[in-house]
């Protein structure tokens, strides 16, 4: 990976969740008192009203996460009560009181939209501080659902990129002021971090956002193919060869994104930095040039400094595309916009799947807080399409998550299947389709994935009891794992989130 800006690690101690406040409604003045005395020993900030006119005052103007509301009291009714509270306080949640087998009122008041209710006499305490904490829970999670929106509508994103930690607005930031520009953007991040994203949205603030983008994968093409591809080849050039325009004529007056940047073959990273230096570029068989005016945008998941020491990518080329670099941090790097991401990520499939589907449980949304994401912000993704396939409720649960989140291999049934497993993968089919050096390499480096895997499972995660088993000291077998991480992400294996 390119080396990163020295930017601190952001850290916000969260703050201790404030006592649920519930507001106690009945026209029994005892009742009211022992409620209040109960639930101020259970961790409740209770208030007390004598009757529903003197309730909904109070919720004029005091902030209440829960109200336990009696069904039967002179004037306004309990039922009556309910209707106002929901019309005009829809976010508080009501617990209805009612008589001993008085089921029906019970059923219309939920139905008008009380979360639970409670019969008289009571039973134990617990079975009311219960209800109580699990309606300030629920109402707790709505909260947080409606801020998360109202978060996603408003600043914090920049196109389709999403994101309110101060690494992110830093990537806004800097995006936003090279948009307006000609000048060209190096977009530098791991797999799965939304390089693709950046650029179009740098594009779509641009002055030439009214022509298309024109992307290019710069590792999908082969490489006899990628001078014609990205500047056009004449009749007669090679076999076969026709007359056609190469992409960078076709984005004239308009931008190119070249991914991948730095799998470009060193005979073609020539004419692009001629094409760079002087808006020039020579069809393949032409012996005359044609100026076009082109906005370059490139991204790349590798060190490209690394590969100017290798002799494999030109400095010159470099520094003509770093004009303005853009560093995508990864999602272990922004942990705190993963609330963010994965709502987002619940609208977009629960939406596009026809699931009513509106909440992530607080045990889920630990979970993936929890996550490394070695594929980032696309395998974030996946795990909640995956969620939102497996949830039977409106609800997440952690048990609706992919198992890698649960230190599961979805591999193995169990131990006694995991040698034959493991074979399958240390011998890859498509090695005996390359030359023996290069299987033989290959090879090396699937036998430590599946070392590694195996031996972090048979320790539960812990790095430094794997590292006692693999003989090997903590920072060496740390090297190990990181290095298999790399070459998982840079091969685009499926199961690289299991090291």
């Amino acid at each position: 990976m390119p080396d990163e800006p020295p930017i601190a690690q952001d850290r916000k101690d969260a703050p201790a969740l404030p006592k649920p406040r519930v507001l106690v409604v009945d026209d029994e003045p005892a009742l009211r008192r022992s409620l209040a005395r109960m639930l101020s020993v259970e961790n409740f900030d209770v208030l007390t009203a004598e009757d529903g006119a003197a309730a909904l005052s109070l919720l004029q103007t005091t902030r209440v996460d829960v109200v336990l509301l009696d069904v039967m009291m002179p004037g306004m009714s309990g039922m009556d009560v309910l209707s106002r509270i929901k019309k005009d306080h829809p976010e508080v949640e009501v617990v209805m009181m009612t008589g001993f087998g008085d089921i029906d009122t019970a059923v219309a008041a939920v139905r008008q939209g009380a979360y639970n209710f409670l019969t008289k006499p009571f039973g134990p305490t617990e079975a009311v501080s219960i209800a109580l904490a699990q309606a300030a829970e629920h109402k707790r999670l709505v909260d947080r659902t409606r801020q998360l929106e109202q978060r996603l509508a408003t600043h914090e994103r920049f196109g389709e990129m999403i994101g309110g930690s101060r690494r992110m607005q830093e990537v806004y930031r800097v995006a936003l002021g090279a948009a307006p520009t000609t000048s060209t953007v190096l977009i530098l991040g791991e797999n799965g971090t939304g390089k693709e994203l950046v650029a179009r949205a740098v594009h779509q603030h641009s002055l030439r956002s009214d022509k298309p983008l024109r992307a290019i994968n710069c590792g999908a093409i082969p490489e006899t193919l990628v001078e014609t591809e990205l500047f056009g080849s004449t009749k007669g050039a090679f076999t076969g060869a026709m007359d056609r325009p190469g992409l960078f004529e076709l984005a004239d007056k308009a931008t190119v994104f070249l991914d991948e940047i730095g799998d470009l073959p060193l005979s073609a990273q020539a004419k692009l930095l001629r094409a760079l230096a002087v808006g020039e570029v020579k069809r393949v068989g032409a012996s005359e040039p044609k100026m076009v005016d082109v906005r370059v945008i490139a991204a790349t998941n590798v060190d490209l400094k690394e590969r100017i020491a290798q002799g494999r990518f030109r400095e010159d080329l470099y520094y003509r595309l770093a004009v303005i670099p853009v560093y995508l941090p990864p999602l272990r790097q922004r942990k705190e916009d993963i609330p963010l991401l994965a709502y987002h990520f619940l609208q977009k499939y629960a939406r596009r799947s026809g699931r009513d589907i509106k909440r992530i449980g607080t045990e889920a949304l630990r979970v993936l807080r929890e996550q490394l994401w070695p594929g980032n912000v696309r395998q974030l993704e996946n795990a909640i399409e995956h969620a939102v396939v497996m949830a039977r409720g409106d609800c997440i649960m952690p048990s609706d998550l992919p198992p890698f989140t649960r230190n599961e291999s979805p591999a193995f049934e169990d131990d006694a299947a995991a040698p034959e497993a493991s074979s399958s993968v240390i011998w890859d089919e498509t090695l005996a389709d390359l030359p023996y050096a290069v299987a033989k390499e290959r090879a090396g480096t699937l036998f430590d994935r599946t070392y590694v895997e195996r031996l972090l499972k048979r320790a539960d995660g812990n790095v430094s009891e794997a590292a006692r088993q693999a003989g090997m000291d903590r920072s060496n077998f740390r090297r190990l794992v990181k290095k298999v991480r790399e070459v998982s992400e840079e091969n685009g294996h499926d199961e690289r989130e299991r090291v």
